[in-house]
């Protein structure tokens, strides 16, 4: 008979680096967001978007006519948004509703989660939340490039190539 492993040890330090990791992934992804705008505006608009949702909005739309060309364009550009959307759901809870961690120093529960409460709806992020949203993150800042890039393309071959890479290596 198989017994259930053991849950990992997950300290209150490894808590709380998860909560750093994950608002240093969304700084530097809106730093890139930003600098994306920017670009595909021809560096025209200088008055960014100011909170996230406008800019990864400002982002998508600026690449509107590139979707009406090339379909997959608009797919990835379809997934890319989905996947900060929904990592953006948990950096809003925890920067502006983060009201406990709870660590599992020795395995023994497996309940290593954060607290928060928003909008009058309290919810809990395991570990193992923290780690997925964080890994999706990792790839969105060169996705997010990537795409821009291929958005600039004129030559849809190199557009194509493009797509290849960021659905390989950025959409895991």
């Amino acid at each position: 008979m198989e017994t259930d492993p053991k849950p990992e040890p997950i300290s209150f330090v490894e808590m709380k680096a998860n909560v750093g990791s994950l608002l240093f992934l969304w700084s530097s992804i809106e730093r890139e967001i930003t600098k994306r705008i920017e670009k595909l505006d021809d560096g025209a608009s200088r008055t960014v978007p100011h909170t996230l949702t406008q800019k990864i909005a400002r982002w998508e739309s600026l690449q509107a006519a590139i979707c009406d060309e090339r379909p997959e364009h608009r797919e990835l550009l379809t997934e890319v948004r989905s996947r900060l959307v929904m990592a953006l759901e948990l950096r809003n809870r925890v920067t502006h509703g983060l009201v406990g961690i709870t660590a599992d120093p020795f395995g023994n529960r497996g309940d290593a989660h954060l607290e928060t409460e928003l909008n009058g709806e309290t919810r809990k992020h395991t570990h193992a939340d923290l780690e997925h949203v964080m890994r999706i993150l990792s790839h969105m800042v060169w996705a997010i490039g990537a795409l821009s890039d291929a958005a600039m393309q004129k030559d849809p071959r190199k557009a194509e190539s493009a797509y290849v890479g960021i659905r390989l290596n950025h959409l895991p």
